[in-house]
């Protein structure tokens, strides 16, 4: 299971760690509702997700509302034979806000390097993600996928009615290095509760396929300079912003 699992803990430092786990559920470090947080200088091989952050499920962590918020990641090396390096969810009830990524290289990744996931049910909010200098080697399926409506097991009690549909707002990606895969999938929103804020900037490397946009709001384009990619750059439904034109 996972290897390590700090829970309602606050101002903690993991530094210059060394994880190497195996098998379903193998993660390396989630942080489940805590604050304050600064991981650093970290080399995590894992049979799941390398760090995940986490915030209660359902009814239970919607009440309790005990968010995960203010963590600093940089200088890691991250690698993942199951799923995805870096995960936020999908248990998120709790809330999770002010993320901070930086100086990140992913090796491998079954899925993909970066993944926000939630599900209707879980309510609660994902807001003030910042991911700055993120390297994604070649075997790995994409850089950036989020999924809002169905990832992850469907609560006993959960979060109904329009509060159950997490709310998500200024995700900010700059500075990319891509080898293969999917650059973003991101068309699993809730039309009813689009994500307010998406910037992607200062893009560049080979990929297979572009971007994959639903219900989106003040969407940021800009810099995005990559090859190998077959069909068209960007596919958007429901989606406002600038840059959302494929280059010359």
């Amino acid at each position: 299971m996972w290897s390590i699992h700090p829970t309602y803990s606050d101002n903690i430092s993991i530094k210059n760690l060394v994880i190497r786990s195996t098998g379903g559920n193998g993660d390396g470090i989630d942080l489940d509702s805590c604050k304050h947080v600064r991981i650093d200088g970290c080399d995590i091989e894992t049979g799941d997700d390398c760090i995940s952050l986490k915030s209660g499920r359902g009814m239970e962590g919607y009440t309790l509302m005990r968010s995960t918020e203010d963590v600093h990641i940089i200088n890691c090396t991250f690698a993942d034979t199951i799923f995805a390096c870096i995960g936020i969810g999908s248990e998120t009830s709790g809330g999770i806000r002010n993320i901070r990524i930086e100086h990140v290289k992913v090796t491998h990744a079954k899925t993909y390097a970066f993944y926000i996931k939630s599900r209707v049910g879980r309510g609660a909010f994902i807001e003030d993600i910042s991911v700055d200098d993120l390297e994604v080697g070649p075997d790995a399926e994409g850089f950036l996928r989020i999924s809002l409506l169905t990832s992850g097991l469907q609560d006993a009690e959960p979060v109904t009615g329009d509060a159950g549909i997490p709310t998500t707002k200024n995700f900010k990606f700059t500075n990319i290095k891509v080898n293969g895969g999917t650059l973003v999938d991101a068309v699993a929103v809730s039309p009813e509760k689009p994500i307010q804020g998406f910037s992607l900037t200062n893009v560049s490397g080979t990929v297979k396929k572009g971007i994959a946009l639903a219900n989106i709001a003040n969407a940021v384009f800009r810099d995005i300079h990559v090859t190998g990619y077959s069909g068209n750059l960007f596919t958007a439904t429901n989606v406002t912003g600038t840059g959302l034109i494929e280059p010359k």
